[in-house]
């Protein structure tokens, strides 16, 4: 029998802590029902509310440490080894922080069940150098919460109120001693880089830190969508969790190839210089996508390996030219086109021992640009009805190469084949688009769904692939394209 148990060393919020408990386990039920602490409260246990979110952060190889808001409710406890481990509770030390002041001023709390995320977030946004000190980053950092009982008038007021206080006192200076000297945060954490570097210096892992992949029954990187499908059998389950092998590498340039860890989370991947120096617009994409909070955990691969139709990071990489490196049980690769990979609905060109290691697209010059378009119900952070990305390469008016790419119109995310083939040598004009959009039509048949008709879905696809010229060629494709019949 497998033992599902792990030992974990970590710090929770000033306190080491050293337990044995299935690495499967839930963050969120460990800090209930083991810890005691119930300030982390449990909603909707999909990573949707922010009720349950804490703060984790971990050396960042430099004697520094990084901090990311995260949802318990999604955060196994194997993944915690060596890390900071950071609750409501663990915020404050002597009488309320700005942030708990300033929701107690405003009203910012009415049934007070999503309070302490709320506080957890704004304090997330506050320890993270890249948020700006106003408005942006404050809706950044609670782009993952919800209030039950719509108060966000009097919230957007405290937080308002927080980054006119603090903004003074934290700019220009390291943003973590700044806050503890503005009382924003306790003492201790000045001593926590030191603590994780003796933690992990003592620590001594007697077996690996996860079972192969072979023997698992769940393999976990993000688990965004696998504790949402299966939640209430992992815990109890054998588990192999990925991210806690070896670091997760930056993108990297090798052969002609941006080369990326399949583990790479959605954040890291908007962040990376290497991937924003080919799309530009990354982030823009990214807030369009999930929440900060969620966007921490969700990987690249999870996103692929789900094959959901309308996977929006796999849509982008369809039309980026993606390719797949596999890895099977005994360690020997192979490589695979992404447009490949998708056989059927939910079913995956791949063995079942093997996993999706690296994920790599050509470099392009100057001449190819990007565009990535989505359609949901709610602007924000929702399912798409129908998304599309496409990827051109012009020069001298003609169009080189295209590969464009749609989701939410097929069983599979879908590479439009014959649509890009269409466009190669064609000179960059209207006619050309529109003979593409004809093209295109025929290679799908959208079924309805609770998102839309399979009419209205096919409208959209159409609009989305006639939006990438007009936005990514004004000056030679005129917004006419959008309105010609079909």
């Amino acid at each position: 029998m497998v033992n599902i148990n792990r030992e974990i060393s970590f710090i929770l919020n000033d306190q080491e802590m050293h337990v044995t408990v299935p690495a499967g386990l839930l963050a969120l039920d460990y800090l209930r029902q083991e810890a005691g602490l119930t300030g982390t409260k449990e909603g909707c246990k999909e990573g949707d509310c922010g009720a349950c979110s804490v703060i984790v952060g971990e050396l960042d190889g430099s004697g520094g440490i990084r901090y990311r808001p995260m949802t318990s409710c999604l955060l196994p406890m194997g993944e915690l080894s060596g890390k900071h481990l950071v609750t409501i509770e663990g915020l404050s030390r002597d009488g309320l922080t700005p942030v708990q002041a300033a929701m107690v001023d405003c009203g910012g709390t009415q049934c007070g069940y999503c309070t302490p995320g709320f506080v957890v977030a704004m304090t997330a946004g506050l320890m993270t150098p890249k948020l700006p000190l106003n408005e942006e980053g404050f809706l950044y950092a609670i782009s993952g919460n919800l209030c039950r009982c719509t108060g966000y008038r009097s919230i957007k007021e405290a937080g308002a109120n927080v980054m006119k206080e603090l903004s003074a006192k934290l700019a220009g200076k390291e943003r973590l001693a700044a806050l503890v000297e503005a009382k924003a945060l306790p003492e201790y954490f000045t001593g926590i880089p030191t603590r994780l570097a003796a933690l992990a210096a003592d620590t001594v892992v007697a077996e690996p830190e996860t079972p192969e992949p072979n023997g698992a029954r769940f393999v976990i990187a993000g688990g965004t969508d696998l504790y949402v499908q299966r939640g209430e059998l992992i815990p109890e389950a054998a588990v192999s969790l990925l991210n806690p092998v070896k670091p997760v590498e930056s993108a990297a340039i090798l052969d002609g190839k941006v080369h990326v860890d399949a583990r790479m989370t959605f954040e890291a991947f908007a962040e990376d210089p290497v991937i924003q120096s080919y799309v530009p617009d990354a982030e823009a994409y990214n807030k369009l996508i999930a929440s900060w909070p969620m966007r921490t955990r969700a990987t690249l691969g999870g996103n692929i390996c789900n094959a959901s139709p309308i996977a929006d990071m796999t849509c982008l990489l369809l039309a980026l030219e993606s390719e797949l490196t596999l890895v099977d049980g005994r360690g020997n690769s192979r490589p695979m086109p992404l447009s490949d990979f998708f056989l059927d609905y939910k079913k995956l060109n791949k063995k079942e021992d093997e996993l999706v290691e690296r994920i790599a697209f050509p470099t392009y010059g100057e001449n190819t640009r990007v565009s990535w378009e989505k359609v949901s119900k709610r602007a924000w952070l929702d399912i798409a009805t129908v998304n599309s990305a496409a990827k051109i390469t012009v020069e001298e008016g003609r169009i080189l190469s295209a590969h464009l790419a749609l989701g939410g119109v097929a069983a599979t995310p879908l590479y439009l084949t014959n649509a890009s083939a269409f466009l190669e040598g064609k000179p960059l004009e209207e006619v050309t688009v529109k003979g593409m959009l004809e093209v295109a039509m025929g290679e799908f048949n959208p079924i309805s769904d609770v998102r839309g008709s399979g009419e209205y879905k096919r409208l959209l696809a159409r609009q989305l692939l006639a939006v990438h010229f007009t936005q990514l060629f004004p000056e030679e494709i005129g917004e006419e394209v959008l309105y010609a019949t079909l």
